[in-house]
């Protein structure tokens, strides 16, 4: 909705600032996770929320994928991750999937939310959350 009295911005006007987030939310993957006896060797769900922000909010240049980051290297760190070896905390499987994420040069930041979704009897989730910033 415009303000009253005031006229779209021409196109190609540049901005003084903005950003672009990119992001992969509620993706649910069941994971050995855990420092207990009754969580090793039995996989929990967990739920993934991912975000990576990129400074700049224009158009690109070119209508393609390799004008832009793809998203797809959200969910490629977050498998790999996954599946590079057991993590018994999830503060450590948050910082193996950050890594990840920080990689592209044009990151600015990113935030890596996982949730144990089945660990309790009532309404609720545990997690953590872990944001890194360039």
């Amino acid at each position: 909705m415009s303000a009253p009295n005031s006229a779209p911005p021409e196109k190609g006007t540049k901005y003084s600032s903005g950003k672009t987030t990119i992001f992969l939310r509620d993706l649910i993957r069941d994971v050995d996770i855990g420092i207990h006896d009754h969580e090793i060797g039995r996989p929990q769900s967990l739920r993934f929320d991912l975000e990576v922000s990129i400074p700049g909010a224009e158009s690109p240049i070119i209508d393609e994928i390799s004008h832009v980051l793809d998203y797809e290297y959200l969910l490629e760190s977050l498998e790999s991750s996954i599946s590079n070896g057991r993590s018994s905390l999830l503060e450590s499987l948050c910082s193996k999937i950050l890594e990840k994420l920080m990689i592209p040069p044009q990151v600015s930041s990113a935030t890596v939310q996982i949730s144990k979704v089945d660990i309790l009897d009532e309404n609720g989730v545990l997690g953590c959350q872990m944001t890194r910033e360039r």
